[in-house]
């Protein structure tokens, strides 16, 4: 099981990748966030700005799927997409996460 994270750069892109990634099985639970200030070091300015981040629990074997449906729908604006191992959960959450995400 993992904790996956997709920084996105609008609500509506997140609110796109959390509704395909529902409607196909590829996350159980989604969190969207808005309150993301993302700071970059560029020619040496500083720059800030808004993001929103994606959060949910899938199986681990799920990411690869979930990355390359996200280039194929976002191609010249792909989020950022990574994932954290969830070492322990609470056996009926994992359970539900088992029975209520894509077989694989």
């Amino acid at each position: 099981m993992v904790l996956i994270h997709i920084i996105c750069d609008s609500q509506k892109q997140a609110a796109d990748i959390v509704d395909f990634l529902i409607d196909e099985k590829l996350m159980l639970n989604p969190l969207v966030s808005s309150k993301l200030l993302h700071k970059q070091l560029k020619n040496g300015q500083k720059k800030s700005f808004k993001q929103t981040i994606v959060m949910g629990t899938t199986k681990a074997l799920l990411f690869n799927k979930i990355n390359q449906n996200i280039k194929g729908k976002f191609p010249n604006n792909t989020p950022l997409v990574y994932a954290m191992p969830i070492i322990y959960m609470d056996e009926a959450q994992s359970e539900d996460l088992r029975l209520s995400t894509e077989r694989v």
